[in-house]
């Protein structure tokens, strides 16, 4: 009789072991799993000095070399003249180059110019950027650049203040500039005096 009770507590015994063991196993199948943070927003490109240029592809594909060469920032006195909505009309002159083939800026929809002050972002159409008096009397983008004959385009905008960071952004990428917080680039800025004396009648 003690033989028969050892025997079946040992068979409990190896039956408790066999229902626990695929329990065990199944515990260390689990995979280990670990929070992954979520990438933060990739660093924007350094900041280019004014006047170092940069190498896009045109509105036919063809590659441009661009490079911003004049600031020139306009308030408005004559009475009758369109006002910023916000303090300065901005004009930057690009020196577009061709570098093979005959090609265009890309239009707009493709690519885009921007100005960064602080938290505030503006484009050629924010505010009255569309109004500055030199744009359709001065080129803008739409002029074609012949290979060996760069030409200087100008783009407006209607800024609050002084200087910040010029933007451009395509299919090649962005690209950053600081902006002077003065006029610079004097032989850029005679073709934007001559559409605002043209506009406002002097």
């Amino acid at each position: 009789m003690p033989h028969r009770i050892a025997a079946l507590s040992t068979a409990a015994l190896l039956a408790g072991a066999c229902l626990a063991a695929p329990a065990a196993a199944s515990t260390a199948q689990q995979p280990h799993t670990t929070q992954v943070p979520v990438a933060s927003h990739a660093a924007a490109p350094k900041l280019l000095k004014f006047g170092q240029s940069v190498r896009i592809k045109g509105e036919k594909g063809n590659p441009l070399r661009i490079t911003p060469v004049g600031v020139y920032y306009h308030r408005p006195t004559w009475k009758p003249a369109t006002k910023p909505r916000n303090t300065y009309f901005l004009a930057l002159a690009i020196r577009v180059t061709a570098v093979s083939k005959a090609d265009s800026m890309p239009l707009p929809y493709g690519s885009q110019w921007r100005v960064k002050q602080g938290s505030s972002t503006f484009t050629t159409s924010s505010g009255k950027a569309m109004s500055a008096p030199w744009v359709g009397r001065a080129q803008g983008a739409w002029v074609t650049i012949h290979p060996k004959s760069p030409e200087v385009v100008y783009e407006a905008f209607d800024v609050r203040v002084k200087g910040g960071v010029l933007e451009w952004s395509g299919p090649d990428g962005l690209y950053r500039w600081r902006i002077p917080a003065s006029n610079a680039g004097k032989a850029t800025h005679e073709a934007v005096l001559d559409a605002i004396a043209d506009y406002e009648g002097r």
